[in-house]
């Protein structure tokens, strides 16, 4: 995996979500509860959020780690989402750039898998992103 701190705004944005759902089945992204100031709410945003994709959530499940992150004492909510034509759809819609999965308007850390193996991992708040070599050459070349 390279760890990338570019910016991937825009189309170019838009092209790299079409690009990883060729080559990825899921995608998750997180809520960590240490930043939620109401957790009632911010679930309850969240749910409303995903209203248009909650038939293709997997699974919600609380965690301590994820692939750019290990909490050492609190834990977040790491939704699992099945990544098809309205999910990608979706994260295309909601956001234009990959930082802004950053915990704010959106949930943080976007990450993409086939199936265990990740692909691309991104850690918004600290302005960088792990991914596959071979894909991002791709992505490059396009």
């Amino acid at each position: 995996m390279l760890e990338v701190s570019e910016n991937i705004k825009g189309k170019r944005y838009k092209q790299l979500v079409d690009l990883l759902s060729k080559h990825c089945n899921r995608f998750t992204f997180v809520e960590n509860r240490q930043m939620m100031e109401i957790e009632e709410e911010r679930l309850a945003y969240i749910d409303i959020l995903i209203a248009d994709i909650e038939e293709h959530l997997i699974e919600r499940k609380i965690q301590r780690e994820w692939e750019t992150t290990k909490l050492a004492g609190g834990t977040g909510y790491v939704y699992y989402f099945q990544l098809n034509n309205a999910s990608r759809e979706f994260l295309k819609e909601r956001s234009n750039s990959l930082f802004d999965w950053n915990g704010l308007k959106l949930p943080e850390d976007l990450m993409f898998y086939q199936n265990v193996q990740c692909i691309l991992a991104g850690c918004s708040h600290e302005k960088y992103f792990m991914v596959d070599e071979a894909i991002w050459n791709n992505f490059l070349l396009k």
